[in-house]
Parts: C-alpha cells; sequence; structure tokens
C-alpha cells in the first residue's frame, strides 16, 4: 500500500527517532508509547453530509460547533486514561472551515504529498518553492509538545456571560510526539537576512479560499524572527505526529509546530512562508486570539480599534490546571471500612508557557483558604537547552474521612516564573486563556435511612452543550427565578402594553433606564466613535445585507413552506421558532463560512446553531434577517383578556404591599 509506503519510508529515515530526537522522544519511540494510534477508519454518521464526509473520526470527541466545522475535544477521563502520550485520533481539533486537502485512498495520499509545495520569499537570498522530498533532506527533529487552544475552559467564561467563541471544557490540549525540521534550518538554506535589530517577522499561511474572511480566504499569523532562529524554541515544520504522517485533521502533510505557543498560531496545511519587515496582515492574525479589556464588547472592539493594539494579542501559554479524579458524576462510596484511612488520590494535568516548567501544584479542601502541595510528575526530560515542552501531571492523597468534610476541592498550579492562577476567573469578550483555580464540588448522598452513603463530585462545566457542572446548575437556579410565574405575568403585562397600552391610557414604556441617562431623565449624547473597518464589523455586513423581504404567505409560515428554500440564493431556516431569510452574501461572511449555515437552511437549525454558542452581537446581527415565525400554539396568557391580566398582577403586588406593611 502506498500509505504504508510514506510511513514506512518516514520510519527508516537515519534521523527518525536517533540523533534528531530528544531523549524523552526517543524513549516513546523505542518503548513503543508514541506509535499508538486507534484504529479509527469509518466515517462518522454525522459527517456524511458534510464537506469532510471522508475524514474519519474518533466517535467519542465531543463536538462544539454542530456538524460543521469540526471543532472537538476528547473526554477529560478518556484523554488522562491513555497515559502522557495522545493518540491522534483523540487530538482536540480547531478547524476553521473544511479540511482543504482530500485523499480516500494510498494512491490520493500519495499524490497530495508528493504534490504538495511551501513557497519560501521575502528577506532570504534564494528565495524558493519547498516539496516534502526537499524539507525531509534537512536533519530530522522529533520531540515531544503540548498543543493548547487558547479557548481551553472557555466554558466557564461562558457561564458568566457568552463570549464570541464556543464552549470549550478542559480538554482542549494533547501531548504528542512531533517529527520534522527546525524552521531555522530552512531559512539558513535560503539565506535568511541578518536581524540584529529584531524588527524582521516570518509570516505563515495555509491555502488560500479555505475560509470565509481576509482578502485571500487564507488563515495566517507571524512569529518574530529572532524567536525563530533560536534553536532552543525548537520552532518546526512537521509531518509527524506520534512517527506517522498527520491525519487530515491535523495539518497533513505538513504544518507549523512552535512549543510552548497557543494553538492558534500553529498553521496547518503550510503553503507560504514569508520573511518581512512587518507582522502578518492577515484576518485571523488580527481578528482572533486576542484577550482584551474587561469592558470591550464585539461591537467596540471593531470600533475602538482593541484588535489592532499589540498589547493584547497571544503568543505564550499561561500557567493553567484542571482536576481529572474525582471526575464528574464519580460517587466515592462511604463505608465504616472508608473512613478508617482509606486514602483516595485526586489527580489532574498542569502546563505553562515558554518552556517552563510547572513545579507544584496545590490543593485546597477549604474552597482556596488553606493550600497544601501535591506531587507533581514530569514524564518528560527536558530538551538539551532546559526546556519543558509538555503538560505535568500531578496527585495528591487524602483520606476519605477529610473528603467527608469538605464541600470544594481546589487545585491550582505553579510555573518556574513563579506564575501561578487567580481565585476567579476575568471574562474577556473572547473567552481566552481562561484559568482560574478549578473548583470541584463535594456533594453528601443520603441513603433511605439518612445516612451518609457516598460523595458525589460535580465540575463546574462539560464541553460544548453537554448539561451538567455547577456553574450551569448554578446559572440554571439563577434563571429560574427570574422566570417564576409571579415574574413571568409582570413581563407578560410589560410587553402587552408597550404594544397597544390600557384601553383609554397613553402608550407605556415599561424598562430600564439608558446608561446614557442622566439622573433628570434627559439622555446625555452618546460619544462619537470611529466608524469601524466594514470587513471587520459583521454587523456592518448584515446591516448592508439584510435580504429584502421575500413573497411569504400571510401569518404564520410552516415548516412545509421554509423547506423549499434551501439554496443560497434563497435560504431559510428556523431558529427557536423564528424564520429567517439569510442572503448569500452574509453566508461568506459567517466565522464558519457558507457551509455551516447550508447544512442546516430549509430545516429547523435550532439546535445546530445552540450547539455552538452566540454572543450577544451575533443574536443583534441574526434578528436583522428575521421574516417571520412558525405557528405558535396559544397560552393561557394569551386566552385572557389584557385588563384582566393587569388586574390581576396588581392585585398580586397589592397583596405582597399589605404582607410588607403588615411585618412593619
Amino acid at each position: 500500500l502506498v500509505m504504508a509506503t510514506i510511513d514506512n519510508s518516514l520510519a527508516s529515515d537515519p534521523f527518525h527517532g536517533g540523533s534528531g530526537a530528544t531523549v524523552c522522544a526517543a524513549k516513546y519511540i523505542e518503548d513503543g508509547s508514541a506509535s499508538a494510534w486507534l484504529d479509527v477508519t469509518e466515517v462518522d454518521e454525522r459527517d456524511k453530509d458534510c464537506p469532510d464526509s471522508w475524514v474519519p473520526r474518533h466517535p467519542e470527541l465531543v463536538r462544539l460547533t454542530g456538524l460543521h466545522p469540526f471543532n472537538c475535544e476528547p473526554p477529560l477521563s478518556l484523554i488522562m486514561k491513555q497515559g502522557f502520550i495522545c493518540p491522534p485520533q483523540l487530538h482536540y481539533v480547531r478547524n476553521h472551515g473544511a479540511v482543504p486537502v482530500k485523499f480516500t485512498d494510498p494512491g490520493e495520499k500519495q499524490k497530495v504529498w508528493d504534490d504538495w509545495r511551501i513557497s519560501l520569499s521575502g528577506l532570504v537570498k534564494e528565495p524558493t518553492t519547498i516539496s516534502m522530498a526537499d524539507l525531509q533532506k534537512l536533519p530530522f527533529r522529533q520531540i515531544p509538545v503540548l498543543l493548547v487552544c487558547a479557548g481551553n475552559r472557555r466554558k466557564e467564561q461562558n457561564m458568566v456571560k457568552q463570549t464570541i467563541g464556543f464552549s470549550w471544557g478542559p480538554t482542549a490540549w494533547a501531548t504528542s510526539v512531533w517529527g520534522g525540521v527546525r524552521l531555522r534550518d530552512v531559512l539558513l538554506a535560503a539565506g535568511v537576512q541578518d536581524d540584529p535589530e529584531g524588527r524582521l517577522h516570518v509570516r505563515f499561511n495555509g491555502p488560500t479560499k479555505e475560509l470565509p474572511k481576509g482578502s485571500d480566504g487564507s488563515y495566517g499569523t507571524s512569529v518574530p524572527l529572532h524567536r525563530v532562529m533560536d534553536p532552543a524554541n525548537d520552532i518546526m515544520l512537521a509531518w509527524e505526529q506520534n512517527g506517522r504522517t498527520l491525519m487530515p485533521d491535523h495539518g497533513f502533510p505538513v504544518r507549523l509546530v512552535i512549543p510552548g505557543y497557543i494553538g492558534g498560531r500553529m498553521i496547518k496545511w503550510l503553503t507560504t512562508i514569508e520573511v518581512a519587515e512587518s507582522e502578518s496582515d492577515n484576518f485571523y492574525h488580527f481578528m482572533d486570539n486576542r484577550v482584551l479589556p474587561v469592558g470591550v464588547t464585539p461591537e467596540s472592539a471593531t470600533a475602538e480599534g482593541w484588535w489592532y493594539k499589540p498589547d493584547y494579542i497571544i503568543n505564550e501559554l499561561n500557567i493553567n490546571s484542571a482536576m481529572a479524579s474525582p471526575a464528574h458524576d464519580e460517587q466515592l462510596p462511604i463505608t465504616a471500612a472508608s473512613l478508617e484511612g482509606e486514602l483516595y488520590t485526586i489527580r489532574g494535568y498542569a502546563y505553562t508557557g515558554g518552556g517552563k516548567k510547572v513545579i507544584r501544584a496545590e490543593i485546597s479542601l477549604d474552597g482556596g483558604v488553606t493550600w497544601e502541595g501535591g506531587v507533581v510528575t514530569h514524564p518528560e526530560t527536558p530538551t538539551e537547552y532546559g526546556r519543558y515542552w509538555c503538560h505535568a501531571l500531578w496527585s495528591f492523597d487524602v483520606s476519605v474521612s477529610r473528603l467527608l468534610g469538605t464541600k470544594e476541592i481546589c487545585c491550582r498550579a505553579w510555573d518556574a516564573h513563579m506564575n501561578t492562577q487567580p481565585n476567579h476567573l476575568t471574562w474577556n469578550v473572547m473567552g481566552m486563556l481562561n484559568n482560574p483555580i478549578f473548583r470541584v464540588k463535594v456533594h453528601r448522598v443520603y441513603n433511605k435511612r439518612g445516612v451518609v452513603s457516598a460523595l458525589a463530585f460535580e465540575h463546574p462545566t462539560l464541553p460544548g452543550k453537554q448539561a451538567g457542572g455547577w456553574m450551569e446548575r448554578e446559572s440554571m437556579e439563577s434563571k429560574a427565578a427570574e422566570e417564576s410565574p409571579f415574574m413571568r405575568s409582570v413581563k407578560r403585562v410589560a410587553s402587552l402594553t408597550r404594544v397597544v397600552g390600557f384601553q383609554g391610557s397613553p402608550k407605556l414604556e415599561v424598562g430600564r433606564r439608558s446608561p446614557a441617562s442622566t439622573s433628570s431623565g434627559k439622555a446625555s449624547p452618546a460619544p462619537k466613535l470611529p466608524a469601524p473597518k466594514a470587513e471587520m464589523s459583521m454587523m456592518s455586513v448584515a446591516k448592508a445585507d439584510a435580504p429584502a423581504q421575500p413573497t411569504i404567505p400571510e401569518g404564520p409560515i410552516t415548516l412545509e413552506e421554509v423547506a423549499k428554500h434551501d439554496t443560497k440564493e434563497d435560504a431559510w431556516l428556523v431558529i427557536r421558532g423564528n424564520v429567517y431569510h439569510i442572503p448569500e452574501s452574509y453566508m461568506k461572511e459567517h466565522p464558519g463560512g457558507p457551509d455551516s449555515i447550508m447544512s442546516v437552511v430549509g430545516t429547523d437549525g435550532t439546535e445546530a446553531y445552540e450547539d455552538v454558542g452566540h454572543s450577544d452581537n451575533a443574536e443583534k446581527i441574526l434578528a436583522r434577517f428575521k421574516i417571520g415565525e412558525l405557528p405558535k400554539a396559544p397560552s393561557v396568557l394569551d386566552k385572557l383578556p389584557i385588563k384582566e391580566i393587569g388586574l390581576a398582577v396588581g392585585a398580586l403586588i397589592a397583596i405582597g404591599l399589605m404582607r410588607a406593611a403588615l411585618r412593619r
């Protein structure tokens, strides 16, 4: 088989697992750990009508953005069971669109490999085009490296307030053994220009027309040249993962690997390298992977130019940790024997950026008031330059009797620069680099006699739209309090008075005073802001491209009618009972591209829409495309006359006031 020939030829390379590998990588190659390769050959049923219908994927990966594009993470307990090195089939995936290469048999895969070219240009003596065979002539480098998405643990932020990102759980990371060549060696072979002042940059791009945004539809970024040229930084062009060629989702045939950096800088399906005097001007270099100040919204980020301020770009990872054991919903039996000195081992992971070492992990059994040290394990050995590119594992033994008196277990980590995790999260509009201490709630489970029979553990969240976690539970409890029968009646009356008013009365406007209003009730003028760049504002695109009202039947729109409008030129879909007409021009600007919308056009797309999670800004954009609603079953309140509703609510308010007066 040709596919086997590619991988076999890599394995027989004189550098493979030998002098080009770090001590740690050589160890994993030798004992076979890094060659762990799960047998996943079937295409998931969920992908069969998507652009990636040819890509086999592990069925246990948790999907975070609906059917397309493919973004996923493994369950935390599953990745921890794999040991230190993660099989590529369970490695998290961050795709902005469809996989831009395609092969369905060994021959097609070999052709992609043979035909692939990387353009190297800019401030080099010999601009050139590089093939995979050319890369293999350079010294091979093989090292274990942790990859982490900057959105790891973002769902915790989304529980506080929806960010503009989807809900990663605590497993948007994985360590694999990556093989390839140092980018430094490639640039030296091309005669890269000296950079004594540290002002040059290396720009990278994936395939053009891959994504909906930007001037050429490519995903691109850049790294300072001086960082690339330092051999200690191990910036690589990699074509191997765990001793085999890359999987389609991980960038076959070649990708960028930058140890210690966020995954968003590691371009997959690499096609272009340019040495330039300025950083990348690619859309995704500026409009992604930023930690903006707390008060910045999607609208103000664009209007006020926050995306372009250099202070907020993310490159290196920050310190982070999470707890895997006890697992979410795990129950620990409580018996007389277990209370007599039995130990329970709490376990988790920790990582940091820049090649720094995780030096300690700490556990608190009293909600973060006091801390105790755990045992930190580094399955890797540092590189010859003393860099730690992988995650660490930690453990802490505690008696069951101590856990019985615990309401919350917390963990945090420290690195060699004495960075640690904050007690509480700080919300940011992209929800990135979330790293507060990880808190697991402990609940007592009672048997029929009222005796504690077990302890149940509750993590803060579960990835994507999976239900569960104490943050989600508390959020739902808060919303339930707001949606009590009394409050629903008040809101119903308020909405009715805004529309028609009471009989014979002037219109009433029920609502909060604008933040811009003064104490006198006069609205102060809004500050003038610079006009946003049209290509950067999805709201401006929505305003410009709001479709003309199509010809629709009077009254509610049925699903049968929606199903007739299933083309890019005439795209209708349903979300939460509302019918929307999405213009083709807007589909091109959508972050997931036209395919993510077309997969639900002509149907009820509520589940797919809510699988992703959308910000308030996204909801405002969607509202511009509304053309109608599905038929609704009348509610009890709809059947009551407005006057009677008003009297009933007034009576309830009066009763409440009387009770308050009697208490006084």
